[in-house]
């Protein structure tokens, strides 16, 4: 069996939004659950699925958000794809200055490139769970 563009579009979004997802090896059933250490929510709403995955654990192959660097290197490549130059410009002051990531949402998400940064940022964590998904030798359409 191999993991559809659909499949891995939706692991991606459920990442991108805070999730943990966990993909069984033997039907390539999908399971995502907050990601209960990030935040401290309560932890309720999962808990049939945690304690099922719990019980399977080796079944299950687990994929987490991307680390900070790589969120910080999908911007950093974005800003590289810019044609504005005053855009481009701020944008690399932004990464540059403390709260990089809210400012850069920020200036981004108000901007004429807004939709293209969602494309972008959209498109490197399908190719990152991709990744992920073959490393642990999962078959990928």
């Amino acid at each position: 069996m191999k993991l559809s563009a659909r499949q891995i579009n939706e692991i991606a979004q459920e990442l991108e939004g805070g999730m943990k997802v966990f993909v069984k090896r033997e039907n390539l059933e999908i399971k995502s659950i907050f990601d209960w250490e990030e935040s401290y929510g309560d932890n309720e709403f999962w808990e049939e699925e945690m304690e099922t995955i719990e019980r399977e654990w080796s079944d299950y192959m687990t994929l987490t958000k991307m680390e900070s660097w790589e969120a910080f290197q999908i911007m950093e490549d974005f800003v590289d794809e810019i044609d504005d130059e005053s855009m481009k410009e701020s944008l690399r002051k932004i990464l540059g200055r403390k709260s990089p990531f809210a400012n850069f949402k920020a200036e981004v998400e108000s901007s004429a490139y807004r939709q293209n940064w969602f494309d972008f940022r959209q498109k490197k964590y399908e190719d990152y769970v991709s990744e992920e998904l073959r490393m642990s030798d999962f078959e990928i359409e």
